[in-house]
């Protein structure tokens, strides 16, 4: 009975929020209902979709323990993130997210997350990619990619992500 309940109080809210997401498709409906006349209304739901293509693929640039520098390997993928960018055309803005392991305090993870982040955004500008439309944010150690307590796993989580977004 309890999961009955449960179901239904699920079916219900997402009807509600269904709802919420709902316009009035033109002004001559609310018209007609403020001059006292009765008619039904006419809805539509919008959608937002970003103009991003979704052929670009863009590779994650990774760090050493305590460090913020680029390698050979790093540049590497940096120079052809910065290709596939320009191929993208110039509508898009740039985010570059720093991440650390969790290994350090959220200070100085942030610090260092930041460090990265502007390391991957002055190589960026060195390739040719204005700085105008290049961000950059650090997380720390707030978005892991993966959560085992090894090497292996905190080398995965030292990054530098690259991100499109429509301009």
């Amino acid at each position: 009975m309890k999961n009955l309940l449960k179901v239904t109080l699920i079916i219900a809210l997402a009807a509600g929020v269904s709802a919420c997401k709902k316009n009035v498709k033109d002004d001559a409906n609310a018209d007609l209902l403020a001059n006292g006349t009765t008619t039904e209304m006419v809805l539509e739901e919008t959608t937002i979709t970003e103009s991003v293509p979704a052929q670009v693929s863009l590779g994650v640039v990774h760090f050493a323990l305590d460090k913020a520098t680029l390698t050979a390997e790093a540049r590497k993928v940096v120079e052809a993130n910065a290709k596939a960018i320009k191929a993208a055309g110039g509508n898009y803005n740039v985010v570059v997210e720093g991440s650390c392991d969790d290994r350090g305090t959220i200070a100085y993870n942030i610090a260092l997350g930041e460090k990265r982040a502007n390391e991957v955004k002055d190589y960026y500008v060195r390739l040719g990619i204005p700085a105008a439309n290049i961000s950059t944010v650090s997380y720390g150690k707030e978005k892991p990619v993966c959560y085992e307590n090894t090497q292996a796993c905190w080398a995965k989580n030292r990054r530098a992500d690259t991100i499109l977004t429509a301009n």
